[in-house]
Parts: C-alpha cells; sequence; structure tokens
C-alpha cells in the first residue's frame, strides 16, 4: 500500500485534570474521485454511511464507498453510525491530485466487548464495593443504523439488563446526567458490543471512566487480576508510559464494606499508611481521566514486625486495564 492510500494517524493524550485531548490526523492526499473501504476486523462492511460535509455514500457489499466530483479543500471523512461518528480520516482533495486512491477505515475503530447477552454491570471511577452508584441512563442501538431498540437506566448497582441475546453488533449510548469532563462539557459516549453465543463470558463487567477525551472502559473480564499480599499500604501510582500520577485516591476497605483507610499519591506518585492491616481487604486506587483499580489485598497478622512490601499501581488510559504488581 503507497503511502497515499495509507491511513496515518496519531493521537495524543494529556491525562491531567487540566489538561486536554487532542487527535491529529496526517491529510490523505486525494483527487476529486476515490474510494473509501470500510472493514469491520478484516471483513467488508456493507451498509455503513460514509459522509464529507453531508456528502454521503452507503458501503457496497465489498464495504466500498465511492466518491467523486469532490470539490477542492480539506475535509474530515466520517464512517458513521448516524449517531456519532467512530471513525475517520483527514482529506486534502485538490484536481490534480491521485486518482484510484483508496483510503482504508476500520469500523468500529475499537474492538467490540464479546458477550451472550446484553446485560451486566457498569461501575463509575467512584464506584465502592457495597454502596451505591448514580443511575446511568443508557440507549440500545442497531450499531450499523444507529436505530434506537430500547431505553433504561440502570440500578444503583450498575446492573441492567435489555433482555436481548439476539446476535449482532450493538452500542450502547451513555447519556450519565451531570458528569461534566475536564473541558467542562456534559460527558457522553458509546460502548461497542457484539453478541455471540461462542463469546467466553455471558455479560459485561465493565469499569467506566471519563474525561475531556470522552467515555473510556475496560472490560474487566480481560484484564489482569492479581491479589495483593501486604500488612502495611505504600507504594506508587503510574500510568501505562511509567510516568508518576500525583492526587491519586488509594481506599481500602474492610470486609463489611467500611472504609478503613484513605490516602493520596503526593508528587511522586507515592503513598503509604501506618496502619497496620489484619485481615482481607477491597482496595480501590482512583484518578480522574484514568481507569481505577479494584483489587483485593491479604494481611496475616503473625506477632512479628510490620512488613512493608510496597507495590506499584498503573491505571489505565482511554479504557485500558488498570494492574497492581509488588515491587
Amino acid at each position: 500500500m503507497s503511502p497515499l492510500s495509507k491511513l496515518v494517524w496519531a493521537m495524543i493524550a494529556i491525562a491531567a485534570p487540566c489538561g486536554a485531548c487532542t487527535i491529529v490526523y496526517a491529510s490523505v492526499n486525494v483527487g476529486p474521485a476515490f474510494k473509501v473501504k470500510v472493514e469491520d476486523r478484516g471483513h467488508p462492511v456493507k451498509g455503513l454511511r460514509v459522509e464529507i460535509k453531508g456528502y454521503a455514500v452507503v458501503t457496497d457489499e465489498n464495504g466500498l464507498a465511492l466518491f467523486h466530483d469532490v470539490g477542492p479543500g480539506s475535509y474530515f471523512l466520517t464512517a458513521s453510525d448516524e449517531v456519532d461518528s467512530l471513525n475517520g480520516a483527514a482529506l486534502q482533495v485538490s484536481p490534480d491530485g491521485p486518482t484510484g486512491v483508496t483510503v482504508p477505515l476500520n469500523w468500529p475503530s475499537i474492538t467490540p466487548v464479546a458477550v451472550r447477552s446484553l446485560k451486566g454491570t457498569m461501575r463509575g471511577p467512584d464506584f465502592l464495593p457495597g454502596q451505591s452508584q448514580p443511575r446511568l441512563s443508557l440507549d440500545l442501538l442497531e450499531a450499523r443504523s444507529g436505530r434506537k431498540l430500547k431505553s433504561l437506566q440502570s440500578n444503583d448497582r450498575g446492573e441492567f439488563d435489555f433482555e436481548t441475546t439476539a446476535p449482532g453488533m450493538y452500542l450502547i449510548a451513555l447519556n450519565p446526567s451531570g458528569l461534566i469532563g475536564w473541558s467542562g462539557e456534559q460527558i457522553r459516549g458509546q460502548i461497542v458490543v457484539d453478541v455471540d453465543q461462542g463469546a467466553p463470558t455471558d455479560s459485561l463487567d465493565l469499569d467506566l471512566t471519563w474525561s475531556s477525551c470522552g467515555l473510556g472502559y475496560s472490560d474487566r473480564g480481560k484484564c489482569p487480576k492479581r491479589d495483593l499480599q501486604t500488612e502495611q499500604l505504600s507504594g506508587q501510582v503510574v500510568d501505562p508510559t511509567g510516568a508518576i500520577i500525583p492526587g491519586a485516591k488509594i481506599l481500602l476497605l474492610d470486609a463489611a464494606r467500611v472504609r478503613v483507610e484513605e490516602v493520596q499519591s503526593d508528587e511522586k506518585g507515592e503513598f503509604a499508611s501506618s496502619r497496620r492491616l489484619a485481615g482481607t481487604y477491597d482496595l480501590v486506587v482512583s484518578r480522574p481521566g484514568f481507569t481505577p483499580y479494584r483489587g483485593t489485598v491479604h494481611a496475616e497478622s503473625n506477632g512479628q514486625p510490620t512488613r512493608r512490601s510496597p507495590f506499584t499501581v498503573q491505571l489505565g488510559l482511554f479504557g485500558s486495564c488498570a494492574a497492581a504488581s509488588l515491587r
């Protein structure tokens, strides 16, 4: 594939409360006539709307949308479900631009969460075990047409059930009331779900996070699970690149879901508690804009001096998994 027919894009994110999220696309140079090919994990997508400034073409059985007589200028091409754009490409159209260019797009731009039914649990970033959370307004959409199929609210445990197991691609649109991102705008977003009876799990189990970049979510079923063993809470919080995260909230809850400890990471991303632990606890580490870490801490008191076993907590970005490990 030539450089002219290859879509090159990069996403730059500043993960800080005062930061912003910017998406930078390298323009594809094309002439007045060109093709757009849309694929879903290697398979052509038929019947998807591809649009440039109101000029829309629907993909054929080969996933192709053919554009003719496009005027010169800069455009942003979108492959859309008529509700929200799920992928795009920047185009620079010129009269003497190259002909026969095919602009590739993936749809959806993120890998769908595969489950056997449209039910499950969604946890907001401040969710704590045993406590209620704000109810989320959810719309179920047919993915390619954007047609609304059903609306409901999750309960105060984040549980929901659209009561369908019909195979196909769906979008769950979230309209969380009062959730404001770093930009000051209300956060909205969509979760792409592939209902497949051969999927490894029966239902959705998602951790949500939101920022000025929009909604992020991680599938807890695919995230690593590791219990920590220590008698004293200490360690460091970092992001996926290893950069420190100051101001992260570290919460420890006992078996009765009672908060027994709360500390914050300092300017070096480090945290420590002088409390001696004994028993099993739920650990939650969170910071706005990041996927929170939720895990279990085991501590056995044996009458010996307290064992300090520092660990590193890595929070996720854009819905990537969070993890923790002993140093």
